[in-house]
């Protein structure tokens, strides 16, 4: 009967103790996120951001072209793959992965 309180009380010790390490690895898995207003958006253009409309949808893919009038997003492959445009006057915000790879001319092309 002792070593069964004596192993309980080992047990809720280690849980508690590991407690504070409990979420780390949920926010490892999360990619953080920067909400950006609709004017920003152009410095983001080739990375993932998701879109939250004034009719209160939700669209997430990668910024493909930016103007003042619209944005295009092409949607995740599983989402279909394809593009389409939202007028700027229906974003209400969106947010950008943050720590994504900004670095212009990153695609290994070579110059001749």
């Amino acid at each position: 009967m002792r070593s069964r309180i004596a192993l309980r009380r080992l047990a809720t010790a280690i849980l508690a103790a590991a407690a504070p390490f409990a979420d780390l690895s949920a926010q490892a898995h999360e990619p953080a996120m920067a909400v950006v207003g609709y004017e920003q958006l152009g410095a983001h253009l080739g990375e993932d951001v998701v879109v939250r409309t004034t009719l209160g949808s939700r669209r997430a893919g990668k910024l493909v072209r930016y103007t003042r009038a619209a944005l295009r997003l092409q949607l995740a492959p599983h989402d279909g793959g394809v593009e389409f445009d939202i007028p700027s006057s229906s974003v209400r915000d969106a947010e950008v992965v943050a720590g994504a790879d900004t670095t212009p001319g990153g695609d290994s092309a070579q110059k001749n």
